[in-house]
C-alpha cells in the first residue's frame, strides 16, 4: 500500500515540476540573457529577453508600478529558483501595477520573464550596490513545496517470555519542506558577479 502511494506521489511531484508555467514561457528558440551576462556586459545585452528568479528581499509600491529587489538564484528546468545559503547577486524587477506586500512577502520565491533594461545604482542597507534590472512582462509566485520521503523503520520489541526479538517491519511516509535546499550533491559555492555600469 505505502509503496503504491509513494509511487503515486512521486508521479504527481514530477509531473507538476516538468514544465515552466505558461505565463513565463517564451517562443521556442528565444535567446535569453543570463544574469551573469547582464551584470558584466550591460551595454551589449540591454533590451534582450531574460528569465530570472530568486527570493524577494524587498518590495516597494510606487504610483504606477512595483519594484521588487530579488536575491538571484539559478532556475530549475521548471523555472523555480534553486535557493540556498549563497547567491551571486541581486536584481530589481519592475512590474506594472500594485502588488500586495502581504502576498508577495519577503522570503518568497518568484520567477520573472521580460526585458533586461540595464543596471542602476542603489543601496543594500548602507552599502552601495549596482542592480541589473528587468522590466517584467510576466511573473510567478511559487508555493512552498513538500518533499515526500518513504523511510523504512525496523522495530525489535523484546519478548520477555522467550528471550528473543521478533522483527516486524514498518514503513512510514514522512513529509519535510524542501523549498529552499540546494540540489543533492551540490558542492561548489556561487561566486559574486561584478556588475558593469551602463554608460547611458
Amino acid at each position: 500500500m505505502y509503496k503504491r502511494l509513494s509511487v503515486f506521489l512521486l508521479v504527481l511531484f514530477v509531473s507538476a515540476c516538468a514544465t515552466v508555467p505558461d505565463k513565463l514561457q517564451l517562443p521556442e528558440g528565444t535567446p535569453l540573457v543570463s544574469y551573469e551576462e547582464a551584470a558584466s556586459q550591460a551595454d551589449n545585452k540591454q533590451g534582450q529577453k531574460a528569465r530570472w528568479g530568486g527570493v524577494i528581499a524587498k518590495i516597494e509600491n510606487k504610483a504606477e508600478q512595483t519594484v521588487l529587489e530579488v536575491v538571484f538564484y539559478p532556475l530549475r528546468s521548471n523555472g523555480r529558483p534553486i535557493s540556498g545559503d549563497e547567491s551571486i547577486g541581486r536584481f530589481r524587477a519592475y512590474v506594472g501595477g500594485f502588488m500586495d506586500p502581504m502576498v508577495y512577502k519577503v522570503g518568497r520565491s518568484m520567477t520573472f520573464s521580460g526585458d533586461f533594461s540595464g543596471v542602476e545604482d542603489g543601496l543594500v542597507g548602507e552599502h552601495k550596490y549596482v542592480f541589473p534590472t528587468l522590466q517584467a512582462s510576466a511573473y510567478h509566485l511559487w508555493k512552498d513545496i513538500q518533499q515526500v520521503d518513504v523511510t523504512s523503520v525496523h522495530v525489535w520489541p523484546y519478548d520477555y517470555w522467550n528471550g528473543w526479538y521478533p522483527r516486524p517491519y514498518y514503513r512510514g511516509i514522512y513529509i519535510r519542506s524542501s523549498g529552499h535546499n540546494l540540489p543533492a550533491g551540490a558542492t561548489t559555492k556561487p561566486q559574486p558577479v561584478k556588475v558593469q555600469r551602463s554608460k547611458n
